[in-house]
């Protein structure tokens, strides 16, 4: 999506913003003024929205604006506004998604595989914004997204469930507080485990489950489960399956290896408990037997390479991580700028919008 695009399409894409976007513009604080080039709802998104789908300059920006006709006005006009408009943008993200939310089918499980993705300013060697994500599955629309710095932790706890919901979460969100925030409000939890970050205790005879002694137990390629319980800070203890998958001989090799390398680029030295913990695949759920059996909690696992996917297009194809802003508030305008960028393609898509290269466009 460049700057072509918006204006030959502008009326196309306007349609697929919320209701109320303009109005928000000056609930928000993104202006509050009644006159100038910048006071129209309309041009000063555009303006943000086409700077961040041609990832140009603010100069570039505020030329084309101008040698188009849409308004005249300066760069460091448009760079003063810009550190007012992330509320704004941040509105319309929440409503669309809100909207995404809305028209999704009823199930019994409806897939949500969580994560987040980090980006940084120029300059800096440290992650300085977080993207925390859901992205429903078959679809892989994002369907919740917030957007904080580099303190915002990953956690289910930061995520609106509904009841049936099912999230589907890597190591860092098994934790039992975590977990428990999707139970109270009727879903279930998907997590990966290494051998010590969940404890869990048998259902049977109460004893604490030591994950490594399960899983030595099966050859390459069985997989098993045990039921257990974890019990949360708050609130009574949550019952789940232990599912463990041993991976084969070749698989498992693989692993350990990526394991050590991982390690050692990080400045750690790989344990031995880490290095055979990479053989398995182990996983804490809430999803009870009758509704999936252990091999589908592994398959279903297995599909968060999607949300990596939805991550690798947001990055290779709108480049959502090469800020051009050293500022926080700048930077964070212009991240929530390629994030509806992103959800108005994917909304073209779902309706298939066909999108024109730009030269077939000039030649029609």
């Amino acid at each position: 999506m460049g700057t072509e695009f918006l204006e030959c399409e502008w009326p196309m894409l306007v349609r697929e913003l919320p209701v109320g976007w303009k109005e928000s513009a000056f609930l928000t604080g993104a202006i509050v003024m009644e006159d100038g080039p910048l006071a129209d709802p309309e041009k000063l998104l555009r303006l943000l929205l086409g700077r961040a789908a041609s990832d140009g300059s603010l100069r570039s920006v505020v030329a084309h604006a101008r040698a188009t006709g849409l308004c005249d006005v300066s760069n460091v006009a448009l760079h003063k506004r810009e550190k007012r408009c992330a509320d704004w943008l941040e509105w319309i993200v929440d409503d669309m998604l809100a909207e995404t939310m809305a028209g999704l089918p009823s199930s019994p499980l409806r897939m949500r595989l969580v994560d987040a993705t980090c980006a940084s300013r120029p300059g800096s060697t440290m992650a300085d914004f977080r993207l925390h994500v859901t992205v429903e599955l078959p679809t892989r629309r994002f369907t919740r997204a917030e957007l904080t710095d580099n303190h915002g932790g990953e956690s289910f706890e930061r995520m609106a469930v509904e009841p049936g919901d099912l999230l589907v979460g890597d190591r860092i969100y098994g934790t039992a507080n975590s977990i428990g925030h999707v139970t109270a409000r009727g879903g279930y939890a998907l997590v990966r485990i290494n051998a010590s970050s969940l404890p869990m205790w048998s259902t049977s005879d109460g004893a604490r489950v030591d994950p490594l002694v399960v899983a030595r137990r099966l050859a390459p390629g069985e997989m098993t489960e045990i039921p257990v319980e974890i019990r949360p800070k708050s609130g009574q203890a949550i019952e789940g399956r232990f599912c463990i998958y041993a991976l084969p001989t070749e698989q498992a090799a693989k692993a350990q290896k990526r394991t050590r390398r991982t390690k050692l680029k990080r400045g750690k030295r790989p344990g031995k408990c880490s290095i055979e913990s990479a053989k398995y695949i182990m996983l804490f759920t809430t999803v009870p037997c009758k509704m999936m059996t252990t091999a589908q909690v592994v398959a279903t696992y297995r599909l968060r390479w999607q949300v990596e996917l939805a991550f690798k297009t947001l990055k290779t194809v709108l480049k959502f991580d090469e800020l051009p802003n050293r500022l926080p508030d700048t930077g964070r305008t212009w991240l929530l700028a390629k994030l509806i960028c992103a959800l108005l393609l994917q909304r073209l898509a779902s309706r298939h919008e066909a999108i024109p290269p730009s030269d077939v466009a000039a030649a029609a």
